[in-house]
């Protein structure tokens, strides 16, 4: 078949990119070619960047040999391959021959109404769009029969939705077939519910059970005795658990106990116990203590025993089953590895605890509904069909109760019948939301096969019945199949709520991975659409009263399509990279469903465009969907949600992890109301001096990369262009440190490049600058802190995170340092518009002849706190010059004909340098430090702060908000009626509307799935004490919280007139006024209790801010400081002050 994308590039390692690379255009590749690439197991790092941040190097050599079969692609199958393919395996086979259904459009993002039409089979349908998502995979599709020969091409079949029959034919066909091991999977959607097999065969092994990174320590001392005790060196809490294994290295004096592994005990915030070391020698100083992951022993058995037997271990005494754990741990000395025996789970996996036993219903209802389906032709009971779904309850119940008499412990006292009834009713549909969730769970764990990550073992049930628990009763003529796309959505919820869908006006805020993924969402579920019929009819109780005739989607993201965003952006093909991505997206899911109306636009949401994002706009939505990677957009959002009362869906991914959260006005906190907690800062001397991580020494190349190509060249452009505005400026700063600084690094390259402007010159400033970073200021540290050097308390210095530095050999042989030759040199002639050389040996040749003074001690001035090792601060003790004594010496050198240009760090662009003069600097100081060094991914990824990044956690997450927003409409009319109802109203209320949401948390890796009720919001109230004013404070009202606002018409009212009003409803007095972050009046000031009392408020803050107001609003938002006649501080919301 002949390939119509354009061609993909040649795939790198990320291992070795040569210098006369650079110099060749970009070679052009087919999907042959690719292919073949795969096959040498060679990694396009460019396109899986974000992938291989999660998954690495191992996981993804394995992961591109795996062959893979999925049988059934209706829904969920079709979201297992598409998320597998992006993620890269060798290849994917698909085995559907049934014919497509126009029921399937609805579920089905690659079938449409000329596959119904034509009645081609499903694999025909799906497979083009398939083939286009990644050239790097062989996809095809088979339509014979499978037989066991056949089988044994694959490494791992899934099935999709099909009966029980056929799945232990193929469950048992598999595990016969002895010549390797096959994994086998299952998935079934049902509904609002589903469940997930898990078949890797007999003795599985997981190497790591959690894809976190292995924790380390730096030992400062162990004892001699019978319950040896480490003790060691950590910033925070302690990095390991009770019952951890470790294993020791680089210990001085006990030697004995250098790569060997014990278990930890009696851990505590400091030390930990490892067993008898009385007969080792005695502890000196060093040693690193690193985390030992052990390997899990797991055997799968097949479905035909799991659906009978699904847990183990029932019976099994509680003494008997720790002295069973205790045998479970043994140690391969031979390859220094621990193996842990895991017994079947003995409970299913509880994913929301305020129902801990659902699994345990669903269980007898899916296996009673599969007896069903067998006894009816392979078919699932129609929803409307009473006397088949009492016939599958009755038969759950015969199940249950054998199990009861047997003493199994899953069995339940009384199995729910709504459950049973809630899962056959709804078994033919195929919810899009559902399927992207159970989709993108299928197909991590099929990544799992490769031994990373803890498997589902082996049954996992979930349902997502709140979205219709709140229906009162099923109305049988509302769920009616209509044989039209949306039955799958019309049988389950109904006609009237399909329109709504139809009608809704829904703001998309980014295009990227979640974006893709919501707009996909929004298409199946045919959401906001322009049908002119269905406007006739609209209910009269919309989702909102500002509903316009018809729906609309806004998506917007000021983004372009890059390469890297191929492998979990599903939408973008190679021919879309450098275009918008909200262009682009749209235009797709325009053409899957041509009724969908949508505007695209590429402007960033902020305070800057709120001319664009105006009063009529945030007034016209129904709902807001966040698809952002960054917290300072997410709160710009919020708080425009907060302030118009609209219902905004959070959510963010990263890894294996990720989060979901409903924000409802009135009814939930909004995000602003929790803040994630701050990111861990490294200490400056840390980063400068005594790194002991290799992300310490990639952030200080990073540093350096910014000042030496950046800071410092912007410095001089600046200079360049006008210098009497450049001199003038930085004499007004005045002398701090950071600025002369950057003024000696101005002088010094303005004098190097005046007198010598050639490559030479950039190599010979590299030599130099290796010489300064990786021998001199070495030397330097180790002439102030010698080896043997302590502390006032006797303590050796060099102890602990304090690894004792040593300086590097300049050899242009060490092809390292050749990296870090051919990466400045070449960044520096960018610098300075001198000509490239990539002639690694022309500059090896330079390098050799280039003479540097060797290195003399200079005196320092060292500030050291000994009780707080972690702030020492070291500088050069030089005679200090002033900001004039810089000018004058600046203004002196001649700058005839010098261009210079500042370069930005990029992450992407391989061929730019960048990350290789981040990866060579590192490790070369990685080396200097006897730090662990790292490839050019991991440098890539921490300086360039990439986010790690997967299709599959992508689609479980957008999964997630889609049920969440099916609820909300659903729901529309109960939140409206609740939220208007007193406290005591809603204690009295049947049901409480807010326990129908939930929040989630994923970690797929382990695998946890959290779900939880969303938090009310936050409220303020009188306090006889606030910890933050240091006082008693008021809330007036008492209890309002984010979602209130105080609204005052004054027609160009004063601030005199503001404080006037407010004094005389609330009694009490105005201190402070500010309006963003102008400060309009301050009480305390007599400037303004004189000067800005009877000026308008509009006009005040159009003075201060010189900004404009918008036009199309009337009003502005004001916040007040008060306080009472007896000088307590009183809070009051955030004031609509409408001035015209």
């Amino acid at each position: 078949m002949q390939n119509k994308t354009p061609p993909l590039k040649k795939q790198r390692t990320d291992e070795s990119v040569k210098p006369i690379e650079f110099d060749k255009s970009s070679e052009s590749w087919k999907r042959s070619d690719c292919l073949e690439k795969m096959t040498e197991n060679k990694i396009d790092t460019d396109l899986y960047s974000r992938q291989l941040g999660t998954y690495g190097f191992d996981l993804m050599n394995k992961l591109v040999k795996l062959n893979i079969l999925i049988i059934n692609v209706k829904g969920v199958g079709l979201e297992c391959a598409k998320n597998l393919i992006l993620s890269g395996p060798q290849s994917v086979c698909i085995y559907d021959n049934d014919i497509c259904d126009i029921s399937d459009i609805g579920v089905n993002f690659y079938i449409n109404e000329k596959d119904v039409e034509d009645k081609s089979c499903r694999s025909d349908a799906v497979l083009k769009e398939l083939q286009e998502l990644n050239n790097y995979v062989h996809i095809y599709n088979y339509k014979g029969t499978i037989e066991k020969n056949w089988l044994e091409n694959f490494d791992v079949v899934i099935c999709c939705d099909i009966n029980k029959e056929d799945l232990i034919k193929y469950n048992n066909m598999i595990r016969g077939i002895d010549k390797k091991r096959i994994a086998f999977l299952s998935c079934n959607i049902y509904g609002l519910c589903g469940y997930i097999f898990v078949d890797f065969n007999k003795e599985f092994i997981c190497y790591d059970s959690n894809g976190e990174q292995v924790k380390s320590c730096n030992v400062s001392k162990i004892s001699k005795e019978l319950e040896g005790k480490v003790s060691f060196d950590f910033d925070k809490t302690s990095p390991f658990e009770e019952g951890d294994y470790v294993q020791f290295s680089n210990v001085e004096g006990m030697t004995e106990i250098n790569n060997k592994i014990y278990k930890i005990k009696n851990l505590k915030k400091y030390t930990f116990e490892i067993g008898d070391t009385s007969l080792y020698s005695e502890y000196i100083k060093g040693g690193i203590c690193t985390q030992v992951k052990k390997h899990l022993k797991l055997n799968f058995y097949p479905y035909e025993y799991i659906c009978v037997n699904p847990l183990n271990n029932e019976n099994i005494s509680n003494n008997e089953q720790k002295h069973n754990q205790n045998d479970n741990h043994f140690l391969d000395t031979c390859n220094n590895i621990i193996y842990e025996n895991i017994p079947q789970p003995n409970s299913f996996i509880i994913s929301d605890y305020a129902k801990f036993d659902m699994s345990n219903h669903l269980h007898y209802s899916i296996q009673a509904l599969k007896w069903y389906e067998l006894q009816n032709e392979k078919g699932l009971p129609e929803n409307s069909d009473e006397d088949a779904l009492e016939k599958i309850y009755n038969y759950a119940v015969t199940l249950n109760n054998k199990d009861k008499e047997e003493k199994k412990s899953y069995a339940v006292e009384q199995l729910k019948k709504d459950v049973v009834y809630n899962v056959c009713r709804y078994s033919k549909s195929h919810i899009a939301p559902v399927a992207s969730f159970f989709g993108g769970l299928l197909a991590q764990e099929v990544i799992k096969f490769t031994g990373k990550y803890m498997p589902i073992y082996q049954l996992l049930y979930l349902d997502f019945f709140e979205c219709i628990s709140l229906n009162e009763k099923v109305d049988i003529n509302e769920i009616k199949k209509m044989n039209c796309k949306n039955d799958n959505i019309i049988t389950v919820f109904g006609k009237s709520f399909q329109k709504k869908l139809n009608n809704l006006n829904v703001f998309l805020v980014g295009s990227g991975a979640l974006g893709c993924e919501y707009a996909k969402l929004f298409s199946l579920l045919d959401m906001c659409t322009r049908n002119s019929e269905q406007n006739t009819n609209l209910n009269q109780n919309n989702i909102d009263n500002n509903l316009a005739c018809c729906g609309k989607l806004t998506i917007t993201d000021n983004d372009n399509i890059e390469v890297s965003n191929l492998n979990r952006q599903f939408l973008f093909r190679r021919e879309h990279v450098g275009k918008s991505k909200s262009l682009v997206s749209s235009e797709i899911i325009k053409k899957k469903n041509n009724n969908m109306h949508v505007q695209s636009l590429e402007t960033k949401v902020g305070a800057e465009n709120e001319h664009i994002f105006n009063e009529e706009f945030w007034t016209k939505q129904n709902i807001i969907v966040n698809a952002l990677d960054n917290i300072q957009a997410r709160q710009y959002v919020d708080n425009k949600c907060v302030w118009y009362s609209k219902p905004l869906f959070e959510s963010g991914t990263l890894g294996t992890k990720g989060n979901v959260q409903v924000i409802i006005p009135y009814l939930t906190q909004s995000y602003n109301d929790s803040y994630d907690p701050p990111e861990d800062s490294i200490p400056l001397c840390t980063l400068k001096h005594f790194p002991y991580d290799i992300v310490h020494t990639i952030e200080y190349a990073r540093d350096i990369f910014q000042g030496l190509f950046y800071n410092t060249p912007l410095s001089i452009k600046q200079f360049l262009n006008d210098k009497e505005e450049y001199i003038n400026k930085i004499q007004e700063e005045g002398n701090n440190a950071s600025l002369l600084e950057n003024l000696q690094n101005v002088i010094n390259s303005l004098k190097e490049i005046s007198s010598q402007c050639n490559f030479d010159f950039c190599i010979k400033k590299s030599v130099e600058l290796f010489h300064n970073n990786f021998i001199n200021q070495i030397n330097q540290l180790l002439y102030s802190f010698p080896l043997d050097y302590k502390l006032s308390s006797g303590e050796y210095f060099w102890v602990g995170q304090k690894k004792p530095p040593q300086p590097i050999v300049f050899d242009v042989n060490n092809e390292m340092i050749q990296e870090f030759l051919l990466s400045t040199s070449n960044l520096l002639a960018q610098v300075y518009n001198i000509p490239p050389c990539f002639n690694i040996n022309y500059i090896i040749n330079v390098a050799k002849k280039i003479e540097v003074k060797p290195f003399e001690p200079k005196k320092v001035k060292i500030n050291m706190d000994e009780k707080n090792l972690n702030n020492i601060s070291i500088s050069f003790a030089e005679e200090e010059k002033i900001i004039d004594d810089f000018c004058k010496e600046l203004l002196n050198i001649p700058t005839n004909n010098i261009k210079i240009n500042p370069i930005e760090f990029d992450k992407d662009e391989q061929t730019n340098l960048h990350v290789n003069f981040i990866y060579a600097f590192s490790n070369l100081r990685a080396i200097n430090y006897k730090i662990n060094t790292c490839d050019k991914l991991k440098a890539k990824i921490v300086a360039g702060k990439i986010i790690p990044a997967l299709a599959t956690t992508t689609s479980i997450i957008t999964g997630l908000v889609g049920i969440e927003l099916l609820k909300y409409v659903n729901y529309y009319d109960n939140i409206q009626a609740y939220v208007k109802l007193s406290d005591e109203q809603r204690k009295k209320e049947k049901h409480d509307v807010l326990s129908y949401f939930k929040n989630a948390f994923i970690n797929s890796a382990l695998p946890l799935f959290l779900f939880s009720e969303p938090m009310p919001p936050l409220r303020m109230m009188d306090k006889e004490y606030d910890e933050l004013m240091k006082g008693p404070v008021k809330a007036i009202p008492n209890g309002f919280s984010s979602w209130d606002k105080i609204v005052i018409s004054i027609k160009n009212g004063t601030i005199k007139d503001l404080i006037d009003h407010i004094n005389e409803k609330y009694s009490i007095d105005v201190n402070l006024i500010s309006v963003g972050n102008a400060c309009l009046y301050n009480c305390y000031l007599p400037a303004h209790n004189k000067e800005r009392l009877n000026k308008p408020i509009h006009e005040l803050y159009k003075q201060i801010s010189k900004q404009d107001l918008l036009e199309d609003k009337n009003y502005i938002i004001v916040e007040a400081s008060c306080s009472d006649q007896d000088l307590v501080d009183v809070l009051i919301p955030s004031i609509q002050f409408i001035y015209k």
